[in-house]
This record gives structure tokens, C-alpha cells and sequence, in this order.
């Protein structure tokens, strides 16, 4: 057999599909000439004609003045924009009267081989002079009531001035303290009502951001949130719904301490500034960063959009951020709370295309589709260090029937039809071949792509990393179609906890319905009314879930995926379909399914010691269609699949054998990114078939990390005997300091601890997110928190499994001791005095 008869070619279909879609879509049309271009340069004049590339234009007003004087005499004319930058103090706003025909965009471009910067904000001149009461500080006067929270210098954005210092080894917020100690440096502050808090959720489930009104008469700092997450309601104060020991502060004159800040006080007109070592100051280019959109498009409803307009070549940048202008909206009952609004944003839109352009250092959002929109592509670009999150296709909640949100949510259905109840979502829409890289510098609830309330959103082809939070997200059901297929996606998660690179949730009209399973599972289907289809993409992951179908992600396929270092979680949802992946140290986990759900496992091969894990779920009562599955373990037992899984009826004609990877073994080579199987596999005979290797994401672009293989020391929960529950971090949390609890056993990867006995080390999770359990600080007091913290070989990270039951720590002999004798779900674990209490009795394994 050739090694080409062996591959599934999941594309092929949808490839010429989308070329036949194509050659429809861009077809000539008639009655309409298109030689007539408009040339605009840095240096041209608005008096000009425009209409030769050596008398041009000076503006992008002026030429789309020019462009709707063609389009109205039945032309659709083009624009070539000359190298330079162009600044937008407010957006370049289009509208019907700029549009193309069908098949004929009006193209919008850079002149060939040259950076057009399209940027939202000013370029300064200033005159600098040292300050006397800052050694390293510069100040320059550059005019009073500036719009300005962002400051580029030779093309770089640099750090409003913050405490803690930028920390680059530290990817959360880029460093973080606790509120405690920003509260007391604020007594030292002469304005802190300018200043801005920014903090992870109270459960690290993205961001909390706010702006600080002052300091209370207690000491206290005020805090007004902005409303930048959807789930303030899983937080005890729901207000200020942040994680106080994740925390960090900016715009503060007086933290102006470190190489790259900077300050502006907007009454007095002064620009401070402490430039890194070797920046000729004198000569470097400064600008600021004031306007939130460069391009608006927008129709005046649904049936006179705005239509057929293509931008090529640009590169957008310098943006304000909208995490302290712009209103939040929760959406639905997803974690995601959004401002409507982008450096390129549609609505009532059609046929709109940006491609082979640069997103660069935006303040937020790049690309923001709200609303109706339909065709719309976003192509061959890259986006790099955006505030916010790379592209989003959001639509209103109007289309929504019986909408739900946290602080109302709909039990009883008045309105059972399928679909959207109105036009106003996005729909066709194409995100491809785009290379996303370091999205949410400052709003955490981010992504590569967001999808809300749309439908057939195909996200083809990207290379996706370096997000904080998933690198896509589809953050409900509504309306399905979605197609993601041929992605590269790794490094994500950085910041937050609890997510998967691609991560979902499908709390739509069958889920907050009272009447049990059997309701659920009868209106499952009303708004995901097209399976989401998640097809061909390697997936790398640093924790338990490549794939996150979380609360109620309903009607999914999952195909042909190559998933790195991690696997699936399937919790509450109906119908999803996991066929033909290859999990690499990763395992399927079921959370708490419904009965008769119609799931289905099948042809999958999984490299892991326990294939599968379970919580809340009963095999027999969901009736889970496992089956044909190869399972290994180099050669290692494969645990759980008898006893209770087989006698369910699961897995019964699956295998433990070796895959035969043509390429190597990925226990002795790690970094193996070809899983092809010989054509001797047993895989191959139970129904898997193979699929190409070498078309993720952007050719060229970065690729994953190596598979992070567990330890071989011992594991397994620690029980604390007096509760009768087990050792647990909270929020299944990969975030450093958080304070152990005990919760009911589960047997979750957040209660599954190795004791190296070499090191006497308790981990916890494995790769690069593996901690270990760490007496803060080094204290010895009675009453230490006992806490997660990177590995680092330190005796306050050394402790001993006794054979009285205790587990003392080697540096301070005291006992690990569940607070106050409690034997409640959430009570702390601390260290204390031993005292042969229950409370300070665990058994491991």
C-alpha cells in the first residue's frame, strides 16, 4: 500500500467548494468599468486629481471622496496608498455609498513593497529635558487634555508607568502583586483616582479590570469594575470580582521607576518618560495612541448594507484601549463580556475583505464583526500584541430567542422555533491563513477568534499562540456551522486557568431548563441548529484539554485532530462525535453527563496511562458509543478500561497496541510532530485512517513545543481522613500562589498529586504547568498557607509522608493541617503545629 493511499484528505471537498464559492463570489460584473485608481501619498495634496501616482492625494478622506464621485457615475474605482503613516485621530468611516458592485470590490491598497501604517494616533516632537526628581526620567510639554493611554517610541508600545515593574520571565499581567500591597503604596500616591487596577478573575477565568475612584477614609482603594467578564456572579463579591492576589497597577507618576514606562499628565501638558538604555531620545520617533477605530464600516440596516470593499496591504496600529472607554456587554451565558469595537469594525456589512494586512500593537480589538455580517474574509494577515482579541464575530442579542444571562435565566420556553429570530448576526464568514501571536495584553477574557451568536464561521489554516486565555473560543451554541479546521494552536492559556486552546461553552435555551435530562436533551438542538465542526487542526496544551467542551457544548465533531500534550473534556451537552484524533499524553475526560447524551468515542488512537477519566458521569446511564479505539502506553499498563467501563459495554473491540508510528516514538522523541502509522498498524484495521502532518496553520510560521511525558513517581489523591475528601487546588488553577482546599474526590488532574521521593517534592498537573506544593514564603509560623508555587527544589517545598499519617514539612516540621478542623468543601489547608488532630491525618494514593 503507498503511503498516499493511507491519508484521509479531510480538505479536499471544502476546498474546491470554497474556489467554486469563490469564482461565484468575484465573477465580473457587468456595466461597471474598474481601471480608474486613485493615488494618496504622505507628501501629496488634497488639490491634486489623484489620479497619477506623481500627483497624488494627500488624505484617505479625500481619495474616498473621490472613490464616491466614480461609484456614482456607475465606475468602481481602486486606491493605492503610498508608503508612510497616516494618522487617524477618529476612524475613516465608510458607509452604502462606498461600496463595490458584486464581484467588483472597491480595492483599497498599499503600493507594492512598501509598510502603509494607518495609525490612531499623533506623532509628538519633543523637546525633552531631564528630571531633576527622577533619575532617568525625561519630561517634555506636548499640550494639555491629550486622549492618549498609549505611547510608542520608535515603533514600539511602552509600559504605562506600573507597579510591579514589567517582569518579562512572569507572563501573568506581565508581573502581579496582591491587593494588600498596592493598597499601601496608594497612601503615597498624589493622584490615585488616575490610576487603573487591572487583575485576574476571582476564579483566574480571564480579566478584571477598574478604574480606581480614589482611596477610602478605611485605606482602602475604590475600585469602579469596567465590566470586562461575564461570570462576576461565580466571585463572593460580586462587584469587584477579581483575584486579589493577581493584581497590578497603572498610570501612577510615582511608580515611574523602571527603563520603558511612562506618564502623562493630562492638566499640566507633561509627557514623562524613562527611556531604556541606548535610545537616542533626541531622534526617536514618538507617538501616541489615541483613537479606538481606524476603519469603520457600517450600513444602515441589514437591506442596504455596506458591500464589497477590500483593504490589502495596511498596516493597522496604535490604537487606544477600549478596557477603560467603552462599555462591556455580557454575552449570553458565556464567560466573555465584549466592547463592540475594533481597530476594523463592520456591521450591516457584506463581502467585506482585509488581507495581507498587519494588526500591530492595537490598544484592543482587531477585527470586531457586530451584528449582520455575511462573506466577510479575513485573510493572510498577521496580528501581533493586540490589546484585546485578534477577530471577533459577535452578533445581537436581539437574534437571540428566550435569551438567558446569569442575573436571568430563562427555566420555562416561550419560544421553541430553531434558529436566530432575527438577521442581526454574522454569517459566512472566512478567518484564514492568518498568523495571531500574543493577543490580550491587557483584556484577558481574549482569543485568536471569538465566536457569539453567529453561524457558519470557518476559521481555516491560522497559526495561533501566545493567547492568555483560548486561542478560539465559541462561547455558545447559537447557531452553529462553525467550521474549524487546519489550525495550529499552542502556547495558550498563559494567564487564566480552567480553558482549553479551543474552548467552547453551549449554555443555550435547553440549558438552564428545569425538567431534567430528557427536557434538556429535547430541546438540545434549538439553537446549535449545525454541528460545529472541529476538524484537522494540532493542538498543543500545556494542561488537561486541548479541546474544552465545557457546560453545555452541544453538537460538535471532532475529527482528524493531532492534540499535543493534552486531550478532551466532554462535559453536560448532547451529541458530540470524537472520531479519528490522535491524543499525545492526553485523555478524554466525560464530566457530568446527561443520560443517553449520544455521544460517541470511536477510531481514536490514545498515547496515555489512563485513557479515560470521569467525573459526575455514569457510563451505563449516558450510554456512551466507545468503541475501536487504540490505546498505548509505551508499552506501560493502560489503566481503566475494565471492570465497570467494559462491563458498560465500552471499548469492547478496541485495543491495546502499539500505533506504529512511521516517524518515531514521541516517548523517546518528544518533539515528534508526525503521527503517521504504518500501513501495519492495528489502528488502521479497527477504522482509523491517517491524515496529513504537514498542513497546519501557516507555512513557515512557528510550530508547537514537545510533549511534556509525566513523571514516574507515585501519584494519586491525598485524602484527608478527618473529612473524608481529598487535597484539591481550587478551579482546577495553574496560577502560582493558590492556596490548597479540600473538596469531595473527584479525581480530577487538580487532585492527583506525585511524591518524588528523591526530592520529597508533591507535584501537581505535569510539563510545563507542573507545581508543587510550597510553604509560602519559607515560613515556619503556624498557620503558613500551603500554596502551589513552581518547582524549585527548596526545602519549603520538601515534605514527609510519615507513617502515622501525617505529612510534615522538611524545612519547618510543621503539619499539613486542614484550617479550623473543617470538614467542608473549600476549607484551607495550611501548616500548623502537630497535634494528632484528624484534620492533620491524609492517606496518599
Amino acid at each position: 500500500m503507498s503511503r498516499s493511499s493511507l491519508f484521509l484528505r479531510p480538505r479536499t471537498v471544502l476546498a474546491a467548494a470554497v474556489l467554486s464559492l469563490a469564482g461565484l463570489l468575484w465573477a465580473p460584473a457587468a456595466n461597471a468599468a474598474t481601471n480608474q485608481t486613485y493615488y494618496v501619498a504622505p507628501d501629496g495634496s488634497d488639490a491634486n486629481a489623484g489620479t497619477s501616482a506623481g500627483a497624488p492625494l494627500r488624505t484617505l478622506q479625500a481619495a474616498q471622496t473621490k472613490v464616491r464621485q466614480a461609484l456614482s457615475a456607475n465606475v468602481v474605482p481602486s486606491v493605492q496608498a503610498a508608503g508612510g503613516t497616516y494618522e487617524l485621530p477618529s476612524a475613516l468611516t465608510f458607509g452604502p455609498a462606498d461600496s463595490g458592485r458584486s464581484g467588483s470590490p472597491v480595492l483599497w491598497q498599499a503600493a507594492p513593497g512598501v509598510k502603509v501604517v494607518l495609525a490612531g494616533g499623533r506623532k509628538l516632537q519633543p523637546a525633552w529635558s531631564p528630571d531633576a526628581s527622577r533619575p532617568g526620567v525625561f519630561t517634555a510639554q506636548i499640550g494639555s487634555g491629550i486622549t492618549m493611554d498609549g505611547l510608542f517610541v520608535n515603533g514600539r508600545r511602552q509600559a504605562l508607568a506600573r507597579y510591579p515593574n514589567v517582569d518579562p520571565s512572569q507572563p501573568i499581567l506581565d508581573g502581579y502583586t496582591d491587593l494588600a500591597t498596592v493598597q499601601a503604596r496608594a497612601r503615597n500616591w498624589k493622584h490615585p483616582a488616575l490610576a487603573y487596577l487591572r487583575a485576574l478573575h476571582c476564579n483566574s477565568w480571564g480579566g478584571a479590570s477598574f478604574k480606581v475612584t480614589g482611596l477610602n477614609s478605611d485605606g482602602t482603594l475604590g475600585l469602579s469594575w469596567t465590566g470586562d467578564n461575564n461570570r462576576q456572579e461565580a466571585c463572593p463579591n460580586q462587584a469587584q470580582p477579581l483575584n486579589s492576589g493577581h493584581v497590578m497597577v497603572e498610570n501612577v507618576l510615582e511608580e515611574l521607576d523602571a527603563p520603558g514606562e511612562w506618564h502623562y499628565d493630562s492638566a499640566a501638558g507633561t509627557l514623562y518618560y524613562y527611556p531604556p538604555s541606548g535610545t537616542d531620545l533626541p531622534n526617536a520617533a514618538v507617538q501616541t495612541a489615541e483613537a479606538d477605530e481606524l476603519v469603520h464600516l457600517q450600513g444602515s440596516s441589514n437591506t442596504d448594507p455596506v458591500h464589497d470593499i477590500t483593504f490589502s496591504g495596511f498596516t493597522f496600529t496604535a490604537t487606544h484601549r477600549t478596557l477603560f472607554d467603552h462599555a462591556y456587554e455580557g454575552l449570553q451565558l458565556g464567560d466573555w463580556a465584549v466592547a463592540r469595537t475594533g481597530a476594523f469594525y463592520t456591521k450591516n456589512a457584506q463581502g467585506i475583505t482585509v488581507t495581507k494586512s498587519a494588526f500591530d500593537q492595537l490598544g484592543g480589538n482587531g477585527v470586531f464583526m457586530d451584528g449582520y455580517n455575511d462573506g466577510n474574509v479575513v485573510s493572510g494577515s498577521t496580528f501581533t500584541d493586540d490589546g484585546a482579541s485578534d477577530v471577533q464575530t459577535v452578533g445581537s442579542r436581539a437574534a437571540v430567542r428566550d435569551l438567558s444571562t446569569w442575573s436571568h435565566q430563562v427555566t420555562t420556553l416561550d419560544d421553541t422555533t430553531p434558529g436566530p429570530k432575527t438577521q442581526d448576526y454574522p454569517r459566512n464568514i472566512t478567518v484564514s491563513g492568518n498568523q495571531m501571536s500574543h493577543n490580550g495584553r491587557f483584556e484577558k477574557q481574549s482569543a485568536g477568534v471569538n465566536i457569539s451568536m453567529s453561524q457558519n464561521i470557518r476559521v481555516l489554516g491560522n497559526t495561533i499562540h501566545g493567547s492568555p486565555r483560548s486561542c478560539v473560543n465559541i462561547n455558545d451554541g447559537t447557531w452553529g456551522g462553525d467550521l474549524i479546521q487546519d489550525n495550529d494552536l499552542f502556547d495558550c492559556v498563559k494567564e487564566t486557568s480552567d480553558h482549553g486552546p479551543i474552548n467552547m461553552w453551549g449554555r443555550d435555551r435547553f440549558w438552564p431548563l428545569s425538567g431534567g435530562d430528557s427536557v434538556q436533551k429535547r430541546y438540545a438542538l434549538l439553537d446549535v441548529v449545525s454541528p460545529n465542526v472541529i476538524d484537522h487542526n494540532r493542538i498543543w496544551h500545556n494542561s488537561q484539554w486541548d479541546l474544552d467542551l465545557d457546560d453545555g457544548s452541544t453538537n460538535y465533531k471532532l475529527t482528524n485532530n493531532l492534540l499535543l500534550n493534552a486531550g478532551i473534556k466532554l462535559r453536560d451537552g448532547f451529541y458530540r462525535t470524537v472520531s479519528n484524533n490522535i491524543l499525545v499524553n492526553g485523555s478524554l475526560y466525560e464530566q457530568v453527563s446527561h443520560a443517553d447524551n449520544g455521544d460517541v468515542i470511536e477510531h481514536n488512537i490514545t498515547l496515555a496511562a489512563q485513557p479515560y477519566s470521569l467525573t459526575l458521569s455514569d457510563p451505563a446511564n449516558a450510554k456512551y458509543l466507545a468503541d475501536h479505539n487504540v490505546f498505548w502506553n509505551n508499552g506501560n499498563p493502560v489503566t481503566g478500561l475494565d471492570g465497570s467501563w467494559s462491563a458498560d459495554g465500552e471499548d469492547l473491540h478496541s485495543r491495546t497496541a502499539d500505533p506504529q508510528f512511521t516517524h518515531g516514538n514521541p516517548w523517546t522523541d518528544p518533539a515528534l510532530l508526525d503521527y503517521t502509522v504504518a500501513a501495519t498498524s492495528p489502528a488502521l484495521g479497527l477504522g482509523f485512517a491517517n491524515f496529513p502532518m504537514d498542513t497546519f496553520g501557516v507555512p513557515g510560521a512557528p510550530t508547537p513545543p514537545r510533549v511534556t511525558w509525566p513523571n514516574t513517581a507515585p501519584a494519586g489523591e491525598v485524602h484527608a481522613v478527618g473529612a473524608g475528601k481529598c487535597l484539591d487546588v481550587p478551579g482546577w488553577s495553574t496560577a502560582q500562589g493558590t492556596q490548597l482546599e479540600i473538596w469531595d474526590c473527584h479525581g480530577g488532574a487538580n487532585q492527583i498529586f506525585a511524591h518524588v521521593s528523591s526530592g520529597g517534592q508533591l507535584t501537581v498537573y505535569s510539563g510545563s504547568s507542573q507545581l508543587c506544593l510550597d510553604a509560602d514564603g519559607g515560613s515556619n509560623s503556624p498557620g503558613t498557607k500551603v500554596i502551589t508555587w513552581p518547582c524549585n527544589s527548596q526545602t519549603n517545598q520538601q515534605w514527609n509522608l510519615n507513617s502515622n499519617g501525617t505529612i510534615t514539612g522538611a524545612q519547618s516540621g510543621l503539619c499539613l493541617d486542614v484550617s479550623g478542623a473543617s470538614t467542608a468543601n473549600g476549607a484551607l489547608v495550611q501548616l500548623w503545629t502537630c497535634n494528632g488532630g484528624s484534620n492533620q491525618k491524609w492517606a496518599f494514593g
